[in-house]
C-alpha cells in the first residue's frame, strides 16, 4: 500500500529508509515505500507512510494489537449484554448500562472502521501475543483532548496551554523554523496548531501509534468527523457517566496540510538524515521515549541542523519499568544537554491540568518542564578534557592512545576502532554481533574504556 500525499522536495531529500540509511539518492523510493538497497518493504496507514526498521512485517504488530482489541472490547460488551439481563435492575441502572454499551460499541464500529479505512485489520498473531507488543488504546484520551473536549463553545485551555508555553519560546528565536520534527505528535493537535501559526517549510508530526496517526489523518489530511464515545467507569456526582462526541475535521482553508506531514516511526531508528530539522519539539515525551534520555539528547543533536533549537514541554514522570538510574533528575538533564555541545537557552516550570475531561470533577494536575536548547559543536577539547564522550554516548571517542592491561581479541578490535569520528553508539552497532547473547554491549565498551581511564589516572 503506497501513500498518494504528495511530499515537499526538501522533505524528501531528507527521508532515509531505517533499515540501511539509505536515501532517495541510494535507492529508496518514498513514493514506493520501497528500499532496493536493503530490499526492505515499508507500507503506509492510508496516506500516511510508516517506515519502520522490519518495514511491513511491523504492520503485523499493528493488525495484532487490533485483533486484541476487537477481542477485549467484545468481552466487555457481552458482560454487559448480560448484566443488562438481569431481573433485579432498577431502571436507573439498565440506563447507565446501556449508555455504556452504546459509547462502547460506537467505540468499537469506529475505530475498526478508521483503521481499516486506513489499512490495518484485525489478525490475531500467536508468537506477538506471547511478547506482548502493547496496548493500542493507552492513549486514547488523548483523542478526546485533542479534538472533542475543546470546542469553540466550551474550549479547553488545556490545548491552548501547551500551545503558548511552547509559541512563548518560538517567539523569542532568533529565526523563525523552517523545518519542525516533533517527536511524539499523538493525535496531531499541538503539531498542527504550531503549523498553521509558524507556516513553516514543512512540519513532521511523528508517532508509532497507529489508532491516534489515523484519527489525525482522517480529520487533518481526509476532512471528515469522527465519532467516538467516552465513559467514565468510576461516576462523578452530577456528571454524566458517558459522552459520545463528534469531532469535527479541521478548518484548513489555507490547505496548510500540504505542508504537514503525519509518519509512522521508532524515534529509535529515525527516518532522516542528519542535520535535517532546525526545529525539534517534544511533547510530554522525555519521559517516556522507552530509553535513555542520554541517548534521546543524542538523536536530538545529530537530527538538527547547526545552531537548530530543541523545545521540550512535560513533565519528568518516567514509566516504571524503566530502571531508577535512568529516572534523572532536571539537573541531570541539564548536564547531558550542555555536554551534549547544546547551549541551555530558557526554562519555565510551570502545573498544568493534564487530561481534564467534561465528565470528570476530579483532575490531574502536572508540573510541566518547559525548556529551550540550541545545537552547538562541541569543541574537541571540551569533550576530552570532561570525558563528556564516555556519559554522551553518540560524542566521538577521542583519538588517544588508549592503553588496556588486559588482552583479549574483543578488547583489541574495540580499542582499533578508535578514530576520532566514531562514537560509542557507532562501536556498539559494529561490534553487536560479536557480543554473546544476554550482555548489553554497550555495557560492555562503557566499561572497558571506563576501566581504562580509570587505571591511567592511577598511574599518572
Amino acid at each position: 500500500m503506497t501513500s498518494n500525499k504528495h511530499y515537499a522536495k526538501k522533505l524528501t531529500g531528507c527521508i532515509q529508509c531505517p533499515q540501511c540509511g539509505s536515501t532517495t539518492q541510494q535507492g529508496f523510493d518514498l513514493d514506493k515505500l520501497h528500499c532496493s538497497h536493503c530490499g526492505t518493504q515499508h507500507f503506509s496507514l492510508g496516506d500516511v507512510p510508516c517506515l519502520f526498521p522490519a518495514g511491513a512485517h511491523h504492520k503485523l504488530i499493528w493488525q495484532h494489537q487490533t485483533a486484541t482489541l476487537q477481542y477485549m472490547a467484545h468481552q466487555g460488551l457481552a458482560a454487559l449484554q448480560e448484566s443488562l439481563s438481569r431481573y433485579d435492575l432498577t431502571n436507573t441502572s439498565r440506563q447507565r448500562l446501556t449508555d455504556i454499551q452504546t459509547a462502547n460499541q460506537i467505540n468499537l464500529e469506529s475505530i475498526l472502521t478508521l483503521l481499516q479505512k486506513h489499512g490495518v485489520t484485525p489478525a490475531a498473531n500467536e508468537q506477538l501475543g506471547q511478547m506482548n507488543p502493547g496496548d493500542m488504546s493507552e492513549y486514547f484520551d488523548l483523542v478526546f483532548r485533542d479534538w472533542a473536549w475543546d470546542s469553540t463553545e466550551k474550549p479547553n485551555q488545556e490545548n491552548a496551554s501547551a500551545l503558548q508555553r511552547i509559541m512563548q519560546i518560538i517567539a523569542a528565536l532568533p529565526e523563525k523554523p523552517k523545518r519542525i520534527l516533533v517527536l511524539g505528535a499523538g493525535a496531531g493537535r499541538l503539531s498542527w496548531d504550531i503549523h498553521t501559526r509558524l507556516k513553516p517549510e514543512f512540519t513532521v508530526a511523528l508517532d508509532s501509534n497507529p489508532l491516534l496517526l489515523a484519527t489525525a489523518s482522517e480529520l487533518i489530511y481526509n476532512q471528515n468527523p469522527l465519532t467516538f464515545g467516552e465513559f467514565k467507569n468510576f461516576p462523578q456526582i452530577n456528571f454524566p457517566v458517558t459522552q459520545n462526541w463528534t469531532l469535527n475535521a479541521v478548518n484548513d482553508s489555507e490547505r496548510l496540510r500540504d505542508s504537514w506531514f503525519l509518519m509512522g516511526a521508532n524515534v529509535w531508528q529515525l527516518p532522516f538524515t542528519k542535520n535535517a530539522f532546525d526545529l525539534i519539539i517534544t511533547p510530554w515525551f522525555i519521559d517516556v521515549n522507552g530509553g535513555d534520555v542520554r541517548d534521546l539528547i543524542g538523536l536530538i543533536h545529530e537530527q538538527l541542523t547547526d545552531n537548530g533549537h530543541w523545545i521540550n514541554s512535560g513533565p519528568l514522570l518516567f514509566t516504571r519499568h524503566l530502571p531508577t538510574q535512568l529516572k534523572y533528575t532536571s539537573a541531570e538533564i541539564k548536564e547531558f544537554i550542555e555536554l551534549s555541545g547544546f547551549t541551555f537557552n530558557s526554562e519555565a516550570i510551570n502545573n498544568a491540568g493534564y487530561l481534564i475531561s467534561p465528565l470528570e470533577a476530579r483532575f490531574r494536575e502536572e508540573q510541566v518542564w518547559t525548556f529551550s536548547a540550541q545545537k552547538k559543536i562541541p569543541s574537541k577539547e571540551t569533550i576530552i578534557q570532561t570525558q563528556a564522550w564516555l556519559i554522551m554516548h553518540h560524542l566521538p571517542i577521542p583519538n588517544i592512545n588508549f592503553i588496556c592491561q588486559d588482552s583479549h581479541p574483543l578488547i583489541d578490535i574495540i580499542l582499533e576502532k578508535v578514530d576520532g569520528i566514531r562514537s560509542i553508539n557507532d562501536m556498539c552497532y559494529e561490534i553487536a554481533m560479536q557480543i554473546p547473547e544476554g550482555i548489553a554491549v554497550k555495557d560492555v565498551v562503557v566499561t572497558l574504556f571506563g576501566q581504562i581511564i580509570s587505571d591511567q589516572a592511577q598511574h599518572e
